[in-house]
C-alpha cells in the first residue's frame, strides 16, 4: 500500500513550482501539442500540483480547472495565478479516482507526471472517461520506462517517494485506456536525459539516501543497464528516463 501523497508532497510543494522538468518550456509545449486545446474548451488538469500545466493551457482555452489532492500544492498554484494575472483558472481539492464533477463536464482532460501515484489506476481511468464529453479528448503524460529499466527504477522511485505506486509501460497504458472505452490515437514513449540529483532534490531526499539510490541505478545490469545507460558527468549522475505521451478520444 502506497503512502498518502499528501504526506509526500505537502512539505515540498514549492519545489514543484521550480522543478526543471515540471516548469520546462519545452515539456509544457509538449503538453499543449499533445492535447490540442480549443479556444472554447473547459479543461480539467488532474493532479495539477502547483499549476504548471494549467498555466500552459490557460492562454489557449476558455477555462482550466486544476484539481489536486494536496492543499499546499493548490495554495502555491493560487498564489502564482494571482502573481501572473491568470484569471481563467479555478482550483479544486479532490481525488483523481473520485472526481467531484458531473458526467460529461469537460471538453479536455489532462494529467501529467502523476498517475504512477494513483493506487486505483482503473478507477482513475474510468473517472477520466466519465467526466469527458463525448467526442472529445484526453492527454496522459506519465513516467513509463520499458520493463527491464522499470524493475530497477521501481526501488528508486519507492524509496525516493513512498507514495509512488507503479509506472506503467506504454502497452499497459493502452490496455487500461481501451478497457475504459477510450480510443487511443497516439501512444509513444519519449526518452529524456535525466538529471538524477535534480530529481532527488525536488522531493528533498536526504544526501545519504540520494547517494545510496544512485548506486542502485549505477549497478543495473544487462538490458536494464543498456536502457538506463547511467553515466557520471563532472561527478553528477545522469541516466535515461521515459514518459508516455498518449492522446485518447472518447467516442460520440
Amino acid at each position: 500500500m502506497a503512502d498518502d501523497p499528501r504526506a509526500s508532497f505537502g512539505p515540498v510543494a514549492a519545489n514543484y513550482s521550480r522543478s526543471k522538468f515540471h516548469t520546462s518550456a519545452d515539456r509544457l509545449q509538449e503538453v499543449v501539442d499533445l492535447a490540442k486545446p480549443l479556444k472554447g474548451d473547459l479543461v480539467l488538469d488532474v493532479a495539477t500540483g502547483t499549476g504548471n500545466t494549467a498555466f500552459a493551457l490557460a492562454p489557449h482555452v476558455r477555462r482550466v480547472v486544476g484539481l489536486d489532492l494536496t492543499q499546499e500544492m493548490l495554495d502555491v498554484a493560487k498564489r502564482l495565478a494571482k502573481e501572473r494575472d491568470i484569471e481563467n483558472t479555478d482550483w479544486v481539492l479532490g481525488d483523481a479516482c473520485r472526481l467531484p464533477f458531473a458526467d460529461e463536464t469537460f471538453d479536455l482532460y489532462v494529467v501529467r507526471a502523476a498517475p504512477h501515484h494513483f493506487p486505483r489506476f482503473d478507477e482513475f481511468v474510468r473517472e477520466a472517461f466519465r467526466v469527458l464529453r463525448p467526442g472529445r479528448d484526453a492527454a496522459f503524460i506519465d513516467c513509463a520506462p520499458p520493463q527491464p529499466a522499470r524493475d530497477v527504477l521501481h526501488e528508486v522511485e519507492k524509496r525516493r517517494d513512498p507514495s509512488h505506486v507503479l509506472s506503467l509501460t506504454v502497452d499497459e497504458w493502452t490496455e487500461q485506456l481501451q478497457s475504459a472505452g477510450f480510443e487511443v490515437e497516439i501512444a509513444r514513449a519519449r526518452e529524456l536525459d535525466w538529471d538524477y540529483e535534480d530529481w532527488m532534490r525536488t522531493m528533498a531526499v536526504r544526501p545519504e539516501l540520494t547517494a545510496e539510490l544512485a548506486t542502485v541505478i549505477e549497478a543495473a545490469e544487462g538490458e536494464a543497464r543498456e536502457q538506463l545507460h547511467p553515466e557520471r558527468r563532472d561527478g553528477k549522475l545522469w541516466h535515461a528516463y521515459w514518459h508516455c505521451l498518449i492522446r485518447a478520444h472518447k467516442p460520440d
